[in-house]
């Protein structure tokens, strides 16, 4: 009898404990601070391990599209692209002005790059256009872009808005609609392809995912 009611009392005791163990899991949010360390937030890491230790030893400089852009065609390309917020009279007058605007057409197809970010380590964020598959349907070859449906829905970037990234094996876990953050080394050099071409390459370190608007400055 005395040893059934310390049974029971046991039992009553296990579930008090449990009970303020989940209380003070919700309270200091311990639950998802287990998560995330069980987990890794890398979806892709080169086996490239040159490349690898290249970029542990160097400060990797965070950057936007807008940054690959030099001044000269980042000035006409905002002058024109950040029309939405303009009244409708106002826009078709920019658009009138566009089709004639020699530096505005030359911005569109530019192929300068920004000179200095060039063998440098950063990431930056964006939406994979692929242009190769492997067998087994992994991403082999694609085009990083700024924004979603750029080089499929909408007409391509100009080339120093586009960046195109060879891999070593594939990556498989691509959603069109995702947009990821990529870590490499920046270099130049043009690719060309029927869905676009680009100005810039990237030594591709690691892609994590992104949950914001890549595109900081661009109304499309």
């Amino acid at each position: 009898m005395f040893a059934s009611k310390l049974k029971i009392a046991g039992i009553v005791l296990l579930f008090f404990a449990a009970g303020a163990s989940l209380t003070k899991c919700q309270d200091e949010n311990y639950l998802a601070k287990i998560y995330n360390g069980l987990t890794s937030p890398e979806l892709y890491v080169t086996p490239d391990m040159d490349l690898r230790t290249r970029l542990s030893n160097s400060e990797i400089k965070k950057i936007g599209w807008r940054d690959l852009l030099p001044n000269a065609d980042q000035e006409v390309l905002e002058k024109y692209q950040s029309s939405a917020e303009k009244s409708l009279s106002e826009q078709v007058t920019l658009s009138l002005q566009a089709t004639t605007d020699e530096q505005y057409q030359s911005a569109l197809y530019s192929t300068n790059v920004v000179e200095h970010l060039i063998g440098k380590a950063v990431s930056i964020s964006g939406y994979i256009v692929p242009i190769d598959l492997n067998e087994d349907r992994s991403v082999k070859r694609f085009f990083l872009v700024p924004y979603y449906g750029a080089c499929i829905h909408y007409p391509p970037p100009p080339p120093n808005q586009l960046i195109y990234v060879d891999l070593i094996d594939g990556f498989s876990k691509i959603m069109m609609s995702q947009a990821f953050t990529l870590t490499g080394v920046l270099e130049k050099g043009l690719f060309e392809d029927h869905q676009g071409t680009s100005a810039y390459i990237l030594n591709l370190s690691h892609i994590t995912a992104f949950d914001e608007q890549p595109d900081e400055y661009r109304k499309h």
